[in-house]
């Protein structure tokens, strides 16, 4: 360790910005003389003569000279002068810390003496410079040393604000892998979680910063790294990758694997403590996200009961349908909105006729077209119906003002409070063309159901009056992508998580 730290001294040193200007600076002084350096504790630049050690670069002829020069010096630790056969000097000067000398500072080719005082000059200076360097690299050491532990901090925090972020595995796991790869300035990650029947690995998050496209494989428990590292719950430690288990209340439940570093360099015992921490603060974020997931499903079983319960009395062309269903969620996916707004616009289809409950059968039959009384009862029956789920709260607080005001117009000349644009709620202009849409191709008691076409070109005909006309270019756009998927779906075909 000593000779390391020397070795990489003496490079800080030769490379010190300033002792390479003292050097150019005295040239003008001293002509054309030659500088060596010798760090006594380096052997891998140097050769051994008389157990003084020599640069490669010095002149044989002179070894001897310098060699005695050298004993002379390190014996009294004062500047010591030799003059060579041609007449010209040789100085040798002594690098202090305190009473220990670091190395020696040999000038050759000198062709006049040097003045006590620039002698003294170039020993002080030579002095400061190699304090610097050492002060350089102990703050270097101190920074290496410091590093994991700052990472491994900044980590928690960073972990900390993904999980207040997102709930949501499917968006929790790349985040942690991009985070993963940035922390350890590595080029590709890989989460993988144990199936629920603890037989094989299933990869949930891959982030590859050069191949966008890689793919990771299931993998059977015990088979490749990340399933020893899973099976024994012990992490592997390689030069090109790290892998450490996912541990939960003493059951692994995964394996984070990272792949070579972006500098090529092996990876470190320093990088696998942060690899570590990291997973640490993972495995809460996942047992959150499995929690929350557990606690979604419940609450989708319960709405799926609870539309069920309150739309079995509404007739069967006036329910919801899959149609329905389908093309109101391929319009959010088409949108972009994201997995919350996607989730609530879903229970809202699942509810959004729950106000048809207790419309009388004379009106839901009505054979002829219905009258200003007839939508009258429909109004006050729309707001009654939504009623019925505002008790419940809690996940439908937010779906209620969709429920609500999904027979607004653009316009503002909906029901029930007269909404205009972008006063209406996102979601609500969503559904209202969704169900515009599939109550034209249902055939009515009062008239014939219509065509695709027809009902397509009805929609586009009433952008900007009754719909949005963004919602409306989504629509199309959706209809002309999924048409076969939409209409010959038996079941809801897309966001089968919801």
């Amino acid at each position: 360790m000593k000779h390391a730290y020397h070795e990489e001294l003496f490079s800080r040193f030769d490379q010190n910005i300033s002792w390479k200007k003292q050097i150019e600076s005295l040239s003008g002084f001293l002509g054309k003389a030659c500088w060596l350096i010798f760090p006594h504790l380096i052997e891998d630049y140097l050769r051994p003569q008389k157990n003084i050690y020599f640069q490669k670069n010095t002149p044989s002829n002179l070894i001897s000279l310098i060699n005695s020069l050298l004993e002379k010096t390190k014996r009294t630790s004062r500047i010591q002068k030799e003059k060579e056969e041609s007449g010209k000097l040789l100085y040798c000067i002594p690098i202090h810390r305190g009473e220990q000398i670091y190395a020696y500072v040999i000038l050759y080719n000198v062709k006049e003496i040097i003045s006590a005082k620039l002698l003294q000059l170039i020993n002080e200076f030579s002095c400061v410079t190699i304090e610097n360097a050492q002060k350089e690299l102990e703050i270097s050491k101190l920074y290496e040393s410091i590093r994991p532990k700052t990472i491994a901090l900044s980590t928690v925090h960073t972990i900390g604000r993904i999980i207040s972020s997102t709930l949501e595995l499917d968006e929790l796991l790349p985040r942690i892998a991009r985070l993963s790869l940035q922390v350890m300035r590595a080029r590709r990650c890989c989460i993988m979680l144990v199936d629920k029947y603890k037989r094989n690995l299933i990869p949930y998050a891959l982030v590859d910063v050069k191949n966008k496209n890689a793919k990771q494989d299931v993998l059977k428990m015990g088979h490749g790294v990340p399933g020893k590292v899973v099976k024994s719950g012990n992490a592997i430690f390689l030069p090109k990758n790290i892998c450490v288990p996912l541990v939960a209340e003493e059951n692994t439940i995964g394996a984070i694997s990272i792949f070579h570093r972006l500098d090529k360099k092996p990876f470190g015992i320093f990088d696998k403590e942060i690899l570590m921490t990291l997973s640490e603060q993972a495995v809460i974020a996942i047992k959150n996200a499995q929690l929350y997931d557990e606690q979604e499903k419940l609450t989708l079983n319960s709405i799926k009961a609870l539309a069920s319960i309150l739309s079995s009395g509404v007739a069967d062309n006036y329910g919801r349908s899959n149609l329905f269903i389908n093309i109101t969620m391929s319009i959010g996916m088409e949108l972009k909105l994201r997995s919350e707004q996607m989730r609530m616009l879903y229970y809202a289809s699942l509810l959004h006729n729950v106000s048809q409950m207790g419309l009388p059968d004379k009106i839901l039959k009505k054979s002829t077209k219905l009258t200003g009384k007839d939508y009258k009862i429909i109004q006050e029956q729309h707001l009654k119906g939504a009623q019925l789920i505002q008790p419940i709260g809690g996940r439908l607080k937010a779906v209620l003002p969709i429920i609500i005001h999904h027979h607004e117009r653009y316009d503002g000349k909906g029901y029930p409070s007269g909404l205009k644009s972008a006063a209406i709620p996102l979601g609500a202009r969503i559904i209202s063309i969704a169900d515009a849409f599939e109550a034209m191709l249902s055939k009515r008691p009062y008239r014939r159901k219509m065509t695709i076409s027809q009902a397509v070109s009805e929609i586009v005909n009433q952008s900007g009056e009754q719909f949005d006309p963004v919602i409306v270019d989504a629509f199309i756009r959706v209809i002309k992508r999924y048409k076969n998927k939409i209409f010959k779906a038996k079941q809801v075909w897309l966001w089968k998580k919801f």
